[in-house]
């Protein structure tokens, strides 16, 4: 085992180099910033101010999704001025997706811990934990559609085949000749 192991942290290695880890983790990042400010939120709103559970998770999504957007931008190197139509409108749709599915499964959460008749403080935790693991599987879902659609590296708008032999003529220029 131990002969493998080089191959493995050298295999790993190159993994984390790649685009998608970089932005993955770089995603992470934002993510736990975004649940930091959701989760505090919920429990503030659920916990102490006594607001329903819709609408302290509504309030916990706005706190995360402004978050969530702020650090997004960062996560894929996005600066200056964001297009509205390609990027702000398309980010806050799948963000209200998620506050679709948080919401959902918060209310759901807090029903649940009433019919267990668990008290206040455990409620609260009930609710919390389920708000947290939607929130960890919206995180995989904003993250693909993000990567892949979202802030997908458009690059250049010549076909790969064109690239392709452009970088093996050694041309950093696409016109032809």
């Amino acid at each position: 085992m131990t002969s493998h192991l080089p191959g493995i942290v050298t295999t790993v290695r190159s993994k984390l180099r790649t685009t998608v880890a970089k932005r993955f983790s770089r995603f992470a990042v934002a993510a736990i910033a975004a649940v930091a400010a959701s989760q505090i939120t919920l429990t503030v709103c659920l916990g102490v101010l006594g607001l329903t559970a819709g609408k302290s998770a509504l309030a916990a999504w706005v706190a995360g999704a402004a978050m969530s957007y702020l650090v997004s931008r960062w996560a894929w190197e996005r600066k200056g001025r964001p297009n509205l139509v390609k990027e702000t409108l398309p980010f806050w749709v799948v963000a209200v997706g998620a506050a679709i599915v948080l919401t959902s499964t918060t209310k759901f959460a807090n029903q649940q811990a009433l019919s267990m008749h668990l008290s206040h403080v455990k409620r609260v935790l009930f609710a919390d934990g389920a708000f947290f693991l939607a929130n960890c599987v919206t995180f995989v879902t904003r993250f693909v559609i993000f990567h892949y659609f979202l802030f997908a590296d458009r690059g250049s708008k010549a076909p790969p085949s064109a690239v392709t032999s452009a970088a093996s003529a050694g041309r950093t220029d696409l016109s032809p000749g």
